[in-house]
């Protein structure tokens, strides 16, 4: 291996030990990375250089001689940016090397049909969220993006974002570019259940998360992997149909959790909505949902009681996913996927075997999608020292 390559992977794994608060000196950093004492300080030496950590101002462990240092994370050392990119809802959160959030604002996307107008005010807002929490921009180091739809992550593309109303594109490369700064992008669905590994410490083997907004998306964690299947399209329960149900999705099926068992379905039992399911219709009724989630929180019985009916539905579809899969966890994650009324219909309509694996997922899909940044572009042999280094005037 090169020695530039060996030398990055190093300080990738000294890092993300200090990170992850698996190591705080010199020494057990040696002891627990097999590294020699000569190659920790130079790395130590480099990220200090840049403002990523620093020393303690107390000195650890009473011995004779020379008392060790515990080093330790300066979280205003870097940043990353997490956008939620839904057909509903848009924002932005700015988080420290502390994973904390330092920031979030919504972002009103004024023409959310057209893919380059929106991502360009995604940046705008991006750059003035960052000017609002006096960071350097030379410390964003990175963006993430958690967006509806099927995704390649590998190359940055949206293979089917039908709910956005945007064509099949490349995401990465024209937002990298008006942000200065690399960018990837998941599902929602995905990148939730990466934070929720994170949260988890490393408990989390198996895992079926249920995204549900107006519409829905899963992610699966299988032995510890998150699975994206042969065509990327694992996880698009959206369109598992239900038998006996009348009510047609877009795609032509009958039953579909889309339209039978989301927020969609909620507000269509009310009649609050009467059109046929697409992105314009999303958009139309984005009042509604909010509007039918504080009611929900009002205790109003309509709304509770069609929250819990669309649960009761996703909750009997889930009840064979539960036995092929096996998790050790159903969390339910989204406006609607958190509300008490849906969580409870879940639980009824999965039954009492599997009733109490399922619960609300705490993590909110913007950090989510800035943890994917995180991971990408400082947990990793990605860490851009030289532009931290203008930051610093080095």
């Amino acid at each position: 291996m090169p020695i530039t390559l060996l030398r990055e992977l190093n300080r990738s794994r000294i890092f993300a030990a200090l990170l992850d608060g698996d190591a705080g000196m010199r020494t057990e950093l040696a002891q627990h990375l097999g590294l020699s004492a000569m190659a920790i300080t130079r790395i130590v030496r480099e990220l200090s250089d840049v403002g990523l950590v620093a020393e303690a101002d107390h000195k650890v462990r009473a011995e004779p001689g020379r008392r060790p240092t515990e080093l330790v994370i300066e979280p205003a050392g870097a940043y990353v940016l997490g956008f939620e990119l839904h057909a509903y809802r848009c924002s932005v959160v700015l988080l420290d090397l502390a994973r904390r959030p330092v920031a979030r604002r919504p972002i009103a996307l004024t023409s959310p049909l057209d893919a380059d107008v929106s991502l360009a005010e995604m940046a705008r807002a991006a750059k003035a969220l960052i000017k609002t929490a006096h960071a350097s921009p030379a410390r964003v180091l990175g963006a993430g993006i958690a967006v509806m739809g099927m995704v390649d992550r590998a190359r940055g593309t949206l293979i089917d974002p039908t709910y956005l109303g945007w064509p099949p594109m490349d995401v990465v490369a024209p937002l990298s570019t008006r942000l200065s700064m690399p960018v990837v992008v998941d599902r929602v669905a995905n990148a939730v259940v990466a934070a929720s590994v994170r949260q988890s410490v490393g408990r989390l083997r198996n895992l079926l998360l249920v995204n549900v907004g107006f519409v829905l998306s899963a992610g699966l964690l299988v032995d510890g992997q998150i699975v994206h299947g042969d065509n990327l399209q694992a996880g698009n329960i959206g369109h598992l149909p239900l038998p006996n149900e009348p009510r047609q999705c877009v795609c032509g099926q009958r039953g579909c959790l889309n339209v039978v068992a989301s927020g969609w379905a909620a507000l269509t039992d009310i009649g609050v909505l009467h059109t046929q399911l697409s992105p314009e219709a999303l958009r139309a009724g984005r009042p509604q949902l909010a509007d039918l989630l504080q009611r929900e929180a009002d205790a109003d019985s309509d709304a509770c009681n069609a929250l819990h009916n669309a649960g009761c539905k996703l909750g009997l579809a889930l009840r064979s996913l539960h036995i092929a899969l096996d998790p050790g966890r159903i969390l339910l994650s989204g406006p609607v996927g958190r509300t008490a009324s849906y969580v409870a219909g879940v639980r009824e309509g999965i039954g009492s075997r599997a009733a109490s694996l399922v619960e609300a997922s705490t993590v909110p899909v913007d950090e989510a999608a800035a943890l994917l940044a995180f991971d990408e572009f400082i947990r990793s042999p990605r860490l851009d020292l030289r532009r931290l280094r203008t930051a610093t005037g080095c």
